[in-house]
């Protein structure tokens, strides 16, 4: 599977100045099988451990973290691969299993001869469990599930046709009409799908919605089996509660998290910290309501009200007994399917590197996602079919006196109203920054 953020690990290996790098992400979105393909394909020996395969592989950092004595600990392990500076790329992965390794990289910094990167499923929450954790002497990049526009490469487009495809977005023109709907098409596949790698190359396999939905579900399970083995004691029924119940939360008409609906009359403080557990883990979005039309946005954010999404909008879909699958595709899911749209809208949108809030008034005026792109503050709604009443945004943008705001919904590209650009789903691959590694 062609991902994106490969290019950033080149960037990462090409520069001078690196640091080890550490690559965040939930379990299963691809981590180990893309970090192995960059390290076979861009030095010429790749020395790999997995702590989760080789629980014996702990040993070698229990003893002094030096780097002398790491290098030759390493060396005695697997003397089969050298290891050379600029030739070698050691990586060490599932270190939520030997922990010790974080500590470790503040060595490999100092020395800064050997490129190094390591990954696991629950680092998010493993780093705050690290007595000595190296900060300034590593660089972090987050992995996330598979975008659009990676799944148009899984499906076989080009660059070359998406850029194409670009060229409609930056000439603000519509598409051809059989274009845009064969693309309507593979978005609402998308949804249904999802980004996970294992599940997208299932599809694209098999063409088999049953044989999709058992991958997803048996990725739910091994999500609750790491809340079982990663959380305190204490934590555990907690964290349990709070993930099982992101599907009925978003299903309600008011998508505000609710403590209630986890478990009638308990409090946020009950449960807060479970949520951060959710998030840590990689398997959460959540989303704060923006007080006001200001910028820094972030400083203006309620950390009482918010919304909170699944990192991945097919595993959401697979939390439900019924087929709900079938109803995306064919839009016959009537009000939940607003749910469904906007988390993978909030999952597109993160993905993009955009902060993303929302915003809502007593007087029923709601803007689904606030965002700073294109150096202004954005109003985003989502429609998850052809009707594209607009009245809050179009309130919203007056008022507050905004250059813009931005529709999606499955009708083609619009700017007949310069204040309303109305754009298809599809297009959310192209409201993007540059960020890269941090």
């Amino acid at each position: 599977m062609q991902r994106e953020i490969y290019e950033k690990l080149v960037e990462w290996k090409n520069r001078s100045n690196k640091k080890p790098l550490i690559v965040f992400g939930a379990r299963q979105v691809g981590k180990t099988y893309l970090i192995e393909k960059f390290g076979k394909e861009n030095y010429e020996y790749l020395f790999y451990i997995n702590f989760e395969f080789d629980i014996k592989a702990k040993r070698l950092f229990e003893n002094n973290l030096d780097i002398k004595t790491i290098l030759f600990q390493l060396s005695a392990y697997n003397s089969s691969i050298p290891i050379i500076e600029g030739k070698t790329l050691i990586f060490l992965d599932e270190v939520q299993k030997c922990p010790q390794v974080l500590t470790a990289l503040k060595a490999f910094a100092i020395d800064n001869r050997f490129d190094v990167i390591v990954s696991g499923s629950m680092l998010g929450i493993i780093m705050h469990e690290v007595s000595s954790f190296p900060v300034g002497y590593v660089e972090r990049l987050h992995m996330l599930p598979m975008s659009f526009k990676e799944f148009l490469w899984a499906n076989n487009y080009s660059d070359e046709m998406i850029l194409e495809l670009k060229k409609y977005y930056d000439e603000k023109k519509p598409l051809p009409e059989f274009l845009h709907e064969k693309l309507n098409e593979l978005f609402l596949h998308y949804i249904v799908v999802g980004g996970m790698p294992e599940v997208v190359k299932t599809y694209i396999e098999t063409s088999n919605m049953y044989n999709v939905i058992e991958v997803q579900k048996r990725i739910l399970e091994d999500y609750k089996d790491d809340v079982a083995k990663y959380s305190t004691k204490t934590m555990k029924e907690k964290v349990r509660e709070c993930f099982e119940s992101i599907p009925e939360q978003l299903a309600k008409d008011n998508k505000k998290f609710q403590y209630k609906v986890v478990k009638y009359g308990t409090t946020s403080r009950y449960y807060s910290n479970s949520l951060n557990w959710i998030l840590d883990s990689g398997l959460g979005i959540k989303v704060n309501r923006l007080k006001t039309f200001d910028i820094p946005l972030r400083a203006y954010r309620d950390y009482n009200a918010f919304k909170f999404y699944l990192s991945d909008t097919g595993l959401l879909l697979a939390f439900y007994k019924e087929n709900l699958s079938n109803e995306i595709i064919n839009g016959n899911l009537g009000i939940f399917k607003g749910a469904i749209f906007e988390n993978i809208i909030a999952q597109s949108l993160i993905y993009n590197d955009l902060d993303i809030y929302y915003y809502q008034k007593a007087d029923n005026l709601e803007i689904d996602f606030v965002t700073y792109f294109d150096n202004k503050i954005v109003p985003i709604e989502v429609k998850s079919g052809k009707n594209v009443k607009a009245t809050s945004i179009k309130n919203i943008i007056e008022k507050e006196k905004l250059d813009y705001g931005i529709i999606l919904s499955t009708n083609n590209l619009n700017y007949e109203n310069p204040k309303i650009k109305m754009l298809p789903l599809y297009m959310i691959i192209f409201l993007k920054t540059t960020n890269g590694i941090q």
